[in-house]
């Protein structure tokens, strides 16, 4: 059962690289995947570590394609270092609803389904961005134990 919560977060700030996909899952996946690995590379160029987990970050979407950031959280002093597709920005500090998705990444429509549905009841609208913080990786743990937190901007 997803467990929808209210919350205040801060701003966190994150090194991405922007992609355009279909809806279809293998093709999110596709480019998720090369735009984790474009940014990795760069990090590792420079000398970046993570301040935390990998994330994506949606401002823009509809039911045929979705346009996407795709990187990693980073410390705030090393935004300055972004460059060529390698662009720097911070998620909102903002009122949001939040959620926590255990599982295949593949089921997170399912708990977005029931986030809008949710939503509703709160008589709340969705701002931008939404993002979801990966706390885990397939490498690291089974696909069933994949955690995702999951936040959505509130008007």
């Amino acid at each position: 059962m997803v467990e929808f919560k209210i919350i205040k977060v801060s701003e966190t700030p994150y090194l991405y690289v922007s992609k355009t996909s279909s809806m279809a899952p293998e093709d999110i996946s596709r480019k998720m995947g090369e735009a984790f690995q474009e940014v990795w590379a760069f990090m590792e160029s420079q000398g970046i570590n993570p301040a935390g987990g990998a994330l994506s970050v949606y401002y823009d979407y509809s039911p045929d394609s979705m346009t996407f950031r795709a990187g990693f959280t980073v410390r705030r002093e090393d935004l300055a270092k972004a460059q060529g597709e390698i662009r720097g920005d911070v998620t909102p500090a903002s009122e949001v609803l939040h959620f926590r998705h255990k599982g295949s990444y593949a089921t997170l429509r399912d708990d977005y389904d029931l986030m809008m549905k949710h939503l509703a009841t709160l008589e709340r609208e969705m701002g931008t961005p939404a993002w979801e913080i990966y706390l885990n990786s397939p490498d690291q743990v089974p696909e069933a134990e994949l955690l995702t937190d999951v936040y959505l901007v509130l008007k």
